[in-house]
């Protein structure tokens, strides 16, 4: 169960460190070996989430194990159209929407670590959660190459071709460093 529990610790900590709310965010790692999305699952609190419980999909959405989160539909576009992507990472940090709602930017140059981790931070306005017109979006914000997107009044996607803990390691640079502009602008 080795991707289901790197999907499971992913979740868990997203909640500690205040990245989620308790039924928010989703992760997903692709199999490439079984040709299957393993992907969070949905309604299940972050903080319960275990290997036990985390769904397998295929690329079509097709359960083949669990329930997966509402927003599959993103996930499988970001692996269908970014044929680097290995693992993307969807959350609600609070730094990364106050700093945009209040119409900031991030540059990922601020920081030399962050710049090390963030190829580029596209950007999506609102379209509605959980819909193939959102999917679509956000997989060509990935497909110019932007590993961070943001989408307007919702919250952030990222993406890795090393690990999903990459993936959160670039949710967590993109994160620390809409903190520091909204603390120092």
């Amino acid at each position: 169960m080795g991707f289901e529990e790197d999907v499971a610790r992913v979740m868990r900590w997203m909640y500690q460190r205040g990245l989620v709310q308790v039924r928010g965010g989703n992760a997903s790692i692709l199999d490439r070996a079984r040709g299957e999305i393993v992907i969070s699952p949905s309604g299940i609190p972050r903080p319960l989430v275990g290997p036990e419980l985390v769904a397998r999909i295929l690329p079509d959405g097709t359960p083949v194990r669990g329930r997966p989160s509402s927003e599959w539909r993103m996930h499988a576009a970001i692996y269908r159209k970014q044929p680097r992507a290995v693992a993307v990472v969807h959350a609600h940090p609070r730094s990364v929407l106050a700093l945009t709602l209040r119409g900031g930017h991030i540059d990922p140059g601020l920081m030399s670590e962050a710049g090390l981790q963030i190829s580029c931070v596209g950007r999506v306005p609102y379209i509605r959660p959980g819909t193939w017109a959102l999917a679509e979006a956000v997989a060509d914000e990935a497909v110019r190459g932007c590993n961070a997107i943001i989408m307007e009044r919702h919250g952030v996607a990222v993406w890795s071709e090393h690990s999903i803990y990459h993936a959160l390691d670039i949710l967590e640079a993109l994160e620390d460093l809409a903190w520091i502009s909204l603390h120092t602008g």
